[in-house]
């Protein structure tokens, strides 16, 4: 999926990078309850270097991020998503709007899979269900 950035004004077309969509990088079902991946992410956000929270909404599992890169001075909106599934086991989803083009977008999907590989690692073995 292609989208235009509306805000850009050198005409690029963004390519975000989603875990809820086929072509992006896998999300996360896990078997911890909401509260406890809900605090997982919520401290990873916190922890991250360059990285400021705008928005946390437990009610509706989202957390809005924009990540700043002190090298190429850009930046990049993280949308959150942490759910319950129809089986009533906890969903991780990702999507990354990046401001900028191609080496952004790697950027990108480093971010999201090292954000996904951190929560895993504090849930610890056995949390995450493979699909």
């Amino acid at each position: 999926m292609i989208e235009r950035n509306s805000g850009a004004e050198d005409g690029v077309a963004r390519e975000p990078v989603d875990t809820r969509d086929d072509s992006g990088p896998e999300g996360r079902t896990y078997t911890a309850p909401f509260a406890v991946v809900w605090d997982a992410v919520a401290a990873e956000v916190a922890s991250r270097r360059g990285w400021e929270l705008v928005h946390a909404d437990e009610d509706r599992g989202l957390f809005t991020v924009t990540c700043r890169s002190r090298l190429r001075r850009t930046a990049e909106d993280l949308s959150i998503w942490v759910r319950l599934d129809e089986y009533g086991l906890t969903r991780l989803d990702v999507r990354s709007d990046h401001r900028a083009g191609r080496l952004d977008a790697l950027a990108a999907r480093r971010r999201v899979r090292e954000l996904l590989e951190a929560v895993d690692g504090t849930l610890g073995p056995g949390a995450r269900i493979r699909p």
